[in-house]
């Protein structure tokens, strides 16, 4: 009796194995990116030249990102928002734990760019941190080298537009706010 109870309990071991997704952890100089996709997995070549190409230009801009960073790219919609981010956030920087977390790449690609969305988040880790939100957005923007056909915002100040970029109602109104802030960034405001 003990015996197949064993036996079971191994049997059960491998199943649970065998159908969780697995961690994948792969590390360059200044980066630990995890996985948990294959798909994700044979990305990672042009994840990592990305970041080492966000992280060089980011030093000769003077700015100083964190010498090693983690980025966690979540295999599907329901993991990634378990990070708190919404749906329609593609990926988002933590720079308590210099951390960048993304929905799996083929996201990213559908409806941004890997790069650029790299690029954004990375500038997140490395930006002054005393800068007011609408001007994080507007700089990391522009630093992405993103485009926007979103009509900027009209008559804010910089407290209504703090507002909407922490709390947007819709995905078409954080778009027109990251338009008003890209803009007052190359206005210089």
């Amino acid at each position: 009796m003990k015996k197949s109870y064993f036996s079971r309990a191994i049997i059960f071991a491998l199943f649970s194995i065998g159908t969780s997704q697995a961690q994948n952890i792969s590390k360059s100089p200044h980066f630990e990116v995890e996985t948990r996709s294959s798909a994700d997995q044979n990305r990672l070549p042009a994840v990592f030249k990305a970041l080492e190409t966000a992280y060089k230009d980011l030093k000769s801009r003077g700015l100083n990102p964190p010498a090693k960073v983690k980025v966690i790219i979540y295999p599907n919609l329901p993991e990634y928002l378990k990070t708190g981010a919404p749906f329609f956030e593609l990926a988002r920087a933590n720079r308590a734990q210099n951390r960048i977390a993304t929905q799996r790449i083929a996201a990213l690609e559908t409806h941004g760019s890997l790069e650029v969305t790299l690029r954004h988040e990375l500038f997140h880790l490395a930006q002054p941190a005393h800068w007011p939100r609408w001007k994080a957005e507007g700089s990391a923007f522009v630093f992405s080298g993103a485009s926007s056909t979103f009509q900027p915002l009209q008559g804010l100040n910089e407290i209504q537009l703090e507002g909407i970029l922490s709390s947007p109602e819709s995905q078409e109104m954080l778009n027109r706010a990251v338009a008003t802030a890209v803009l007052w960034v190359k206005q210089g405001k």
